[in-house]
């Protein structure tokens, strides 16, 4: 099975209006890990084409990115149900579409939700801790019962339980879009957004998990559409005067939007001295950004007034800084 979508060669002036229900469809430019391989984590750095999109953002501000749900476990569900993917089912909006179009595109396929709950404890031949969990007084303990727990776990522990495709569907919600804080400036990278994404797997009872959103950026968003849509950060921009210091403080991935504001600061020719706190469990490998942050800090070339700040969690703090003069420094305390 295939993700891929045609989309048709038309004019921009022919387009439709991008909007939240309608986001336009950005190709991936580049997808590549930033942190090393011996990192705990898998933390990459997107780079998607707007042009043709007509739209715009601010460096501070979220593009929702709409993901498509993992394949290989649509398929597992489709097969836990007894059917074939081919069934027509509703869509929350919109025509009915086949059980594996909907499951792909429309439906929240992971987190049970509690009607479906309800159904299975209600359906299933033998589910009483679940029966029980249900109770309104037992809320917190069904949180921690819930934990690692999605979908597929339940209708696979519980063969007793039948739904039909339409009757499942309906005991589901919809597919969210993820907002990822932009990390580049359009005027730095015209017609492009970069984003910096922490991949989530983990295991549980027995699974690999995967997160939703970050999974389709780093597997299989290569060669198909990535519908993006700008979102608003009313209290999040830089200080009209670029002349006023401001200091940011961003953990791994959170590191977003600084880097989008230096690029700014830097085009603009900025004079506004800037200061960057980062912390990461590794600097060695977990370093997002490292080599621009540190050339910015550190070197000439860069118009942005740089005090960089670094800390990991074996290591003390580093500092670098680029004072607009020939001399630098590098500082360890």
């Amino acid at each position: 099975m295939t993700e891929a979508t045609a989309v048709a060669a038309t004019p921009v002036a022919a387009l439709a209006r991008y909007t939240r229900a309608n986001p336009f469809p950005a190709k991936m430019l580049v997808n590549r890990r930033l942190s090393g391989p011996e990192s705990g984590k898998d933390t990459r750095h997107f780079e998607l084409d707007l042009t043709g999109w007509g739209l715009s953002f601010e460096v501070g501000d979220s593009l929702a990115v709409y993901p498509t749900n993992d394949p290989e476990l649509v398929d597992e569900i489709i097969r836990t149900l007894g059917a074939t993917g081919d069934e027509q089912v509703p869509r929350q909006k919109g025509e009915p579409t086949t059980l594996r179009e909907a499951l792909l595109r429309d439906y929240s396929i992971k987190q049970p939700t509690p009607k479906f709950l309800k159904a299975i404890a209600q359906r299933a031949s033998a589910a009483p801790t679940l029966g029980y969990l249900l109770a309104p007084d037992r809320k917190q303990d069904l949180e921690t019962y819930l934990w690692g727990m999605e979908v597929i776990d339940f209708l696979v522990e519980h063969p007793s339980v039948r739904f039909t495709p339409s009757e499942f569907v309906g005991l589901l919600t919809k597919l969210q879009p993820r907002l990822y804080s932009v990390a580049s400036s359009l005027r730095a990278y015209t017609d492009q957004v970069h984003f910096i994404v922490d991949v989530v797997t983990y295991e549980s009872n027995g699974r690999l998990r995967k997160g939703v959103c970050s999974s389709f950026l780093a597997e299989r968003a290569d060669d198909v559409p990535v519908p993006v849509f700008p979102s608003v950060a009313k209290h999040f921009h830089l200080p009209e005067d670029p002349n006023t210091p401001i200091i940011m403080v961003g953990p791994g991935t959170g590191v977003a939007p600084f880097r989008a504001y230096l690029q700014e600061r830097q085009v603009a020719g900025a004079k506004g001295k800037n200061w960057l706190f980062f912390g990461a469990q590794h600097e060695s490998c977990d370093f997002a950004y490292g080599d621009e942050f540190t050339v910015c800090a550190t070197g000439a070339s860069c118009t942005a007034r740089l005090r960089l700040v670094t800390r990991s969690s074996a290591e003390g703090l580093r500092s670098a800084q680029n004072d607009g003069k020939c001399g630098r420094n590098l500082e360890v305390a």
